[in-house]
C-alpha cells in the first residue's frame, strides 16, 4: 500500500508539472497579462491535483474514511496555502536577499485574491450551521462568485504583455511551440493526475479505514503537502526571476479556487458539519489570510510577515497535541 501512496504521489508531482508548464504556455499563446496567468491558469495547475482528491474520495469513495478524507481535503488545501504556503514565498524572499523590500507583485491583484478568499471560505464555514436547503444555496453562490471572479481577472488581464515562461514546452524543445501540442501536454498531463490522484486516494482511504489513525488528519496534512507544496515551491523560481505576480498568484489564485468552488461541491457531497478540529483548521486558514492581508495594507509584502505566517501552522500543531476534537 505505501507503494502504492509513493507511486500516486509521484505521478501527481509529475504531470502537476507539465501542467503547470503547459497552462504557463497556453497564456503566453492566449495573450493574458501576469496577474491572469498566475491567478487563473498557473493557480489552476497547483489547485487541480488537491482539487481531484475530494472528487475522487466523495464519488467514488464508500464509507466514513472516503469522507473523512474528502472533508480533510477540502479543509486542508487552503490551510496549507494559507500557512506553509506564504513560509514558502517569505522563505524565498529572505533567501533571496530581499527581507525589507517590498515584493514586485501586482499586490492590488493579491489582496482582490485574498479577499475573496476571506468572503468565500467565511461563507463556506458558515454555512455549516445552515440547515440544507439554504447550505446548498451558499454553494450556488460560491460557485457563481468563482466564475465572475473568473471572468473579471480574464478581462483584465486579456491583452496584457505575459511573461516569458520559465522553461521551453516540455513537448516542444522550441520557440514558439503551436497551440495544439500546448493543449495536448495540458490534456496528457490532466490525465496523469486523473490516474495518480485515484490510486492515491484509494491507498490513502485503506489505510485510514485499517490504521485507526484519523482519515481527516491524514489528509489534511499528507493531501496537500503531497499536492500543493510541491507546486509552491516553483513560486520560488518565479521569484528569482523577480517575477512577483506570478509566484504570488500562483498562490492566491489557487486559494481563491479552493475557498469557494471545491466546498461548494463538499456542501452537496458531505453533511458539511465540522468538528472542533475541522472548523479550527478553518478559521486558522482564515486568521492566516488576514494576517497577509494586513501586511499588504501596510506595504510590508516582504519575507518577514510572510514567513510569520508559518505560524499559524503551529496553531493547529498545538490543537492537535491538545486533542481537539
Amino acid at each position: 500500500m505505501v507503494v502504492v501512496i509513493v507511486s500516486g504521489m509521484l505521478l501527481i508531482v509529475l504531470s502537476a508539472d507539465y501542467f503547470t508548464n503547459g497552462v504557463e504556455w497556453l497564456g503566453r499563446s492566449l495573450r493574458l497579462g501576469a496577474g491572469a496567468v498566475g491567478t487563473l491558469l498557473a493557480a489552476l495547475g497547483t489547485a487541480l491535483p488537491e482539487t481531484l482528491v475530494p472528487v475522487m474520495a466523495l464519488l467514488f469513495g464508500v464509507g466514513n474514511a472516503s469522507e473523512a478524507v474528502g472533508l480533510g481535503a477540502i479543509l486542508g488545501a487552503p490551510f496549507m496555502l494559507s500557512t506553509l504556503g506564504f513560509l514558502v514565498l517569505g522563505t524565498g524572499l529572505w533567501w533571496l536577499r530581499r527581507p525589507s523590500a517590498v515584493a514586485l507583485a501586482d499586490v492590488d491583484a493579491v489582496s482582490r485574491d485574498l479577499k475573496f478568499f476571506l468572503v468565500a471560505l467565511g461563507a463556506a464555514i458558515g454555512a455549516s450551521w445552515l440547515a440544507p436547503p439554504l447550505r446548498r444555496a451558499v454553494a450556488l453562490a460560491l460557485a457563481a462568485g468563482y466564475v465572475l471572479f473568473a471572468r473579471a481577472v480574464l478581462r483584465g488581464g486579456r491583452g496584457q504583455a505575459s511573461e516569458e515562461p520559465a522553461e521551453s514546452l516540455h513537448l516542444w524543445h522550441h520557440p514558439n511551440p503551436p497551440l495544439l501540442v500546448v493543449v495536448f501536454q495540458v490534456a496528457l498531463a490532466l490525465g496523469g493526475l486523473i490516474v495518480g490522484t485515484h490510486y492515491f486516494v484509494d491507498a490513502l482511504v485503506h489505510v485510514a479505514a485499517g490504521s485507526g489513525v484519523s482519515g481527516f488528519l491524514l489528509s489534511v496534512v499528507l493531501t496537500p503537502v503531497a499536492t500543493e507544496l510541491p507546486e509552491v515551491l516553483n513560486s520560488v523560481i518565479w521569484l528569482r526571476r523577480r517575477a512577483d505576480t506570478l509566484a504570488f498568484g500562483n498562490v492566491t489564485g489557487a486559494m481563491a479556487f479552493q475557498s469557494s468552488l471545491v466546498p461548494a461541491l463538499g456542501m452537496w457531497l458531505t453533511p458539511w458539519r465540522f468538528s472542533r478540529l475541522e472548523l479550527a483548521v478553518g478559521l486558522i486558514s482564515l486568521a492566516a489570510a488576514i494576517w497577509v492581508l494586513v501586511a499588504i495594507g501596510r506595504d510590508r509584502l516582504g519575507a518577514r510577515p510572510l514567513m510569520a505566517a508559518g505560524a499559524f501552522y503551529a496553531l493547529f500543531v498545538g490543537a492537535v497535541l491538545a486533542g481537539v476534537r
